[in-house]
């Protein structure tokens, strides 16, 4: 056991003076007994060497000791020094063995454990948690102090209400990642008052990331505080409604935010309230931030970005739209947003009609026309449109999109479309893509039944030099053509790139199950087992008559 029991690593060294060589001991002439050599091998060892070097001598002992327990998997691994993880699994049943055990532990060999720890991530399953009278047992014999103190990042996912506040004694004043993420069990009192029970023990906390699918009432106060105590804040990532006037306020004073995004959260009209998710700019506010994430009606968003001297440091920009209104008010979002963010680098729109409303129209479909505007935007690098439907683009669109956007890699344009499934880009369009943005990675559009035309070329000039990933979404496979499409695709990508079919995280509208999911996922497989036999044809090809593709010759040369 590698965490545990650390016992034999103990004995390799002075107790005393564990994980405390220093330079003054170390023989001038073991160049493996330096200790800045050692910390620098010891980095990319994995736990089981670095247990086993632990062993070695003294001086090797503290070294990977400090390695080996900087991040765990689990907080089981450093109470089992105290109490076996029976007994803390069900604190009432072996309440007097605990209390016994802890009488009897060695509580100076656990805070030299505890202080090695940097990184610990608590992500247990709804059965297996960390219970609290087990944590508040050890609290009560270690003192007042942190368990933790020198801890600089936590993940903890939590699932029971009894469980909730566990994290507190494992919280240091030298926190500086902090990710907490919510499940449905755990009721808004307990999520209220542990976010008040945060506020003012991270003065060091540089990124909050809160996780909810649920609205908590009277939570802005407290957030509030929680972010205005932690004065070097960088990173805050909030569940979009959450994002009230009060926390917006209490997020635009801080000095060194770079980062606002919203995290996942159940886009549902008993959760939205646009009153809620209500971001603006205001004079001094912000002086940082690059990167924004908010929820809003298309109104809203527009106002937002006329604030042109905050906007012209945005360089990354995340949009929920709740309802989808015309066409042309997203355009007019984008045009706002373009006319000043000329850095702007990664731009992501999800609309989902989630409202109804009376002025909302969910067949309206984006189009090129809609984007155009972001074309001033020569920097951007990746375009992410997630809407209920996107008007087939044509060659000369694509001719134009490379034109304007010479650093494009990731482009989505609604690969799984709410309505009208029967309009669809066909798959020459693929050709025109690899013509005019040949260093795409990321390709995610919907396609229509028309049937492919492959020429038998499988290498055509035109190529992706460097796709790895072609979203096909909700894309239909033309009857008996899965082969020509996989063969198709192969020939247009110097390697073999992922099909990714189906709905993505971001998908909005119903799931998509039963046969219609079963028929589409198996023709796809299809397409892909039509890919992979080309790619074999095309290394048989280069391998016989030598003749490789330009990826081939450049890992040819470095190869020799």
């Amino acid at each position: 056991m590698l965490y545990p029991d650390a016992s034999d690593a103990d004995k390799a060294g002075d107790p005393k003076t564990d994980g405390s060589a220093t330079s003054s001991s170390i023989s001038e002439h073991d160049p493996l007994a330096l200790e800045e050599l050692l910390r620098s091998i010891f980095q990319f060892a994995e736990p089981p060497s670095l247990a086993v070097a632990a062993r070695v001598c003294q001086r090797w002992n503290g070294i990977a000791l400090d390695e080996l327990w900087r991040s765990l998997p689990s907080i089981y691994p450093l109470l089992t020094l105290l109490v076996p993880r029976k007994w803390i699994m069900d604190a009432t049943k072996y309440h007097k063995d605990i209390l016994d055990s802890l009488v009897k532990a060695d509580w100076d060999r656990f805070k030299r454990y505890a202080a090695r720890i940097r990184f610990v991530n608590i992500d247990y399953d709804a059965k297996v948690n960390l219970p609290l009278d087990s944590v508040a047992l050890v609290q009560t014999f270690h003192g007042g102090s942190p368990l933790l103190p020198n801890v600089k990042t936590i993940f903890w996912r939590f699932f029971q209400n009894k469980n909730f506040m566990s994290i507190i004694p494992f919280i240091g004043p030298k926190l500086e990642t902090l990710h907490l993420a919510m499940e449905e069990g755990i009721s808004n009192p307990e999520r209220l008052q542990l976010v008040q029970s945060l506020a003012r023990r991270t003065p060091d906390l540089r990124s909050l990331s809160l996780h909810s699918l649920t609205k908590i009432e009277q939570m802005d106060t407290p957030l509030a505080v929680l972010i205005s105590s932690s004065p070097k804040l960088a990173h805050i990532t909030l569940p979009a409604f959450f994002l009230t006037k009060e926390v917006v306020a209490a997020a635009a004073r801080l000095p060194f935010l770079t980062q606002l995004r919203h995290s996942g959260w159940a886009m549902a009209e008993n959760v939205y309230q646009e009153s809620g998710m209500c971001f603006e700019f205001t004079p001094e506010s912000f002086p940082l931030l690059d990167t924004l994430a908010f929820a809003a009606l298309p109104t809203r968003m527009a106002k937002v970005f006329d604030a042109t001297d905050h906007v012209a440091r945005l360089r990354s920009v995340y949009l929920d739209c709740p309802a989808f209104y015309s066409s042309q008010e997203i355009e007019t979002v984008f045009a706002k947003l373009a006319a000043g963010a000329k850095r702007l680098q990664d731009i992501q729109l999800v609309c989902c009609p989630i409202l109804q409303l009376a002025s909302s129209s969910s067949n309206d479909s984006l189009s090129i026309d809609t984007i155009r505007p972001l074309f001033s935007c020569t920097q951007l690098g990746s375009l992410q449109l997630w809407a209920p439907h996107f008007v087939p683009l044509n060659e000369e669109d694509a001719v134009e999109m490379g034109k304007n956007w010479p650093l494009m890699h990731s482009l989505s344009l609604c690969p799984a479309p709410l309505v009208k499934r029967d309009q669809g880009a066909g798959f020459h369009i693929l050709t025109a893509f690899a013509k005019s943005l040949p260093h795409l990675r990321i390709l995610r559009l919907f396609f229509n039944k028309e049937i492919p035309i492959f020429d038998g070329d499988l290498y055509p000039v035109s190529r992706f030099r460097t796709l790895e990933k072609i979203g096909v979404g909700l894309s239909p496979v033309p009857k008996g053509k899965a082969q020509e499409i996989g063969f198709l695709l192969a020939s247009l990508c110097e390697h073999l790139p992922l099909i990714d079919g189906g709905v993505s995280g971001n998908h909005r509208g119903a799931k998509i199950t039963g046969e219609y999911g079963t028929n589409l996922a198996a023709e796809w497989f299809e397409v892909k087992s039509a890919m992979n036999l080309a790619f074999r044809v095309k290394s048989s090809i280069s391998r016989k008559y030598g003749r490789a593709t330009e990826s081939d010759a450049e890992s040819g040369e470095n190869g020799s």
